[in-house]
Parts: structure tokens; C-alpha cells; sequence
């Protein structure tokens, strides 16, 4: 017999789900399954360069974040939702609501990563959302800049005091480091953008900081429908570890880049009455501009 009655009244239901759904955390998920890989699958020279994290205090911190969110907040962004379904995109959304706050990695992750490029004065961030994992790399930057399509996103970055670029106004600037952090799969034409990085890194230490969502699954957001990519990036494999071999055979090197490190985290997300917090599985890497390539 189950431990629980039925609850027939949805609101009833998605309360007792959301109460469960507080006790889902076990470290045996974060260790094992978030951060684990199948090393007899990747290429000896990446899995050389890889990285074995874990579940550090920040991103722990994250989770107890989420799981404190009230029921109540969550009921109310959820009749908010359908109300401004037809006026905004998910991101715009997110952003009027101030919920789904994402974390990708703890500061002293992205440190390990920024810390192959010597000169820090400038960063860039593509796509940096509501700012919250920007300001993860910010602190050891003298000017920050960011880019982001979603107008309550970038009235929240220039909030927080970041320099909010168009869209396109940053390919005739240089910058010591960028990040583009869960953009490829989300945008029309990632190669193009890769090439666009490439080009705006300084030639000598630039550094780029990528994450992406592996099984890759590229599609993009136009008015609360979700289409192919226009230019999907050319990546084979039935899973991580071997996607992760063809992003850097097939996708990075040919463009210029040379892997300094990689690691594998979970990309978290704040959650909603169904569970506190969502998870996917992210590859982040270091990649310094290798100017022979192009040369």
C-alpha cells in the first residue's frame, strides 16, 4: 500500500510533491552521478586535461537556496506565469519573476579555469542572464562587460553594475577573457559565435570559458516556441564523454582554440512546484586562443 493518499485537488498535490521533493538530496547523486565520467571513452590527451570536482559548500549552498524557496512564492510565480505567458519569452519571464536563478560552478572553479590567462583586466559575458553566475568570475576583473537579449535580464545586470553591450556591439572590442556559458545550444548559429569569440580574444593569452549541456540538444527560443538551430554545431556521439571528444576535435580545435582544462558539473536551476531545484549535465572548459592555428 503507498505511504501516501491520494490527493485529488491539483493545488493539494503539488504541495505534498513540492514537501517530498525537500528530501531528494543525497550526497551519493552529487559525487557520483553530477561529477563522474566514463574515463575509458574519452580521449587520453582531453581526459589528461580533466578535472575531477565535486560538490563543494557554494554549490551546496545553491541547493538549500532553492529548497528554501516558499511554497508560496512558487504558487504565485505559477499563477504569474500564465499571465505573462503571452507578453514574454521564458527568460523575460524569469527575469520579471525573479525565479529560476541558475548556478554552473563555485568562484574558486571558475578561478582554477580563468587562472591559465595571466592578464585579467577585461571580461565578457555572453549571455549572462540575471548576472548571478557573472559575478562567480567578477571579482578579479577590473571591468566587466555583458550581453543579453531579455530586457528585465539586462536591467538586472546593470543593476548589480556590469556594462551591458548590444547584442552585436562587441565584436570590434578585445578582451582578455570571455565566458559563454550555456549559450551554443540556445543560439542560432553557435559556429559563427565561436568564430566571433575567437576573434574578439586577445591574440596573445586570450582565454575563453565555455560551458555547454552535453547530450548536446541545440534549439532556439522564438516567442514561447522552441525551433532547430539555424547552424547546429557538427558534434557525434551517443553520449557525453564521447561529445566531449568530438567538441574539441571537430568544433574547437579547428577553430583556434587549445584546451587547458575540463570538467565535468551539474548545470542547476532553481525549481517550481514540481521540484525544488532541476539539474543538467555540463562539460566547462579553458580554451586559450592558439594563434598558429590561424596563422
Amino acid at each position: 500500500m503507498s505511504r501516501y493518499s491520494p490527493i485529488s485537488h491539483p493545488l493539494l498535490r503539488s504541495a505534498r510533491n513540492f514537501i517530498m521533493a525537500q528530501d531528494e538530496w543525497s550526497e551519493d547523486q552529487f559525487f557520483l552521478k553530477w561529477y563522474d565520467v566514463d574515463s575509458r571513452r574519452i580521449n587520453p590527451e582531453i581526459y589528461s586535461k580533466f578535472h575531477h570536482h565535486y560538490c563543494d559548500e557554494e554549490t551546496k549552498d545553491f541547493i538549500n537556496y532553492s529548497k528554501n524557496i516558499s511554497y508560496a512564492k512558487h504558487v504565485f510565480d505559477g499563477f504569474m506565469t500564465v499571465f505573462l505567458y503571452p507578453f514574454f519569452g521564458s527568460t523575460s519571464r524569469n527575469g520579471i519573476l525573479n525565479r529560476g536563478t541558475m548556478f554552473v560552478a563555485s568562484k574558486s572553479l571558475f578561478h582554477l579555469l580563468i587562472n591559465f590567462c595571466h592578464q585579467k583586466s577585461t571580461l565578457l559575458d555572453i549571455g549572462a542572464g540575471d548576472g548571478n553566475v557573472t559575478q562567480c568570475m567578477s571579482g578579479i576583473f577590473n571591468e566587466v562587460y555583458a550581453t543579453e537579449c531579455s530586457i528585465p535580464m539586462k536591467n538586472k545586470l546593470e543593476s548589480r553594475g556590469y556594462t551591458v553591450l548590444d547584442i552585436n556591439g562587441w565584436k570590434d572590442k578585445e578582451f582578455d577573457v570571455i565566458s559563454c556559458l550555456n549559450v551554443l545550444d540556445r543560439c542560432e548559429a553557435p559556429l559563427q559565435l565561436l568564430q566571433d569569440i575567437y576573434n574578439s580574444l586577445k591574440k596573445k593569452g586570450g582565454l575563453l570559458v565555455l560551458a555547454l549541456v552535453l547530450p548536446y540538444h541545440g534549439s532556439v527560443e522564438y516567442a514561447n516556441e522552441w525551433k532547430p538551430q539555424r547552424q547546429p554545431l557538427p558534434i557525434q556521439g551517443c553520449c557525453l564523454e564521447l561529445q566531449l571528444n568530438s567538441l574539441v576535435k571537430d568544433v574547437l580545435t579547428p577553430l583556434g582554440f587549445r584546451l587547458n582544462m575540463v570538467t565535468k558539473v551539474p548545470y542547476l536551476c532553481s525549481g517550481d512546484l514540481n521540484a525544488s531545484y532541476y539539474s543538467l549535465s555540463d562539460v566547462l572548459l579553458s580554451l586559450t586562443v592558439d594563434c598558429e592555428v590561424n596563422d
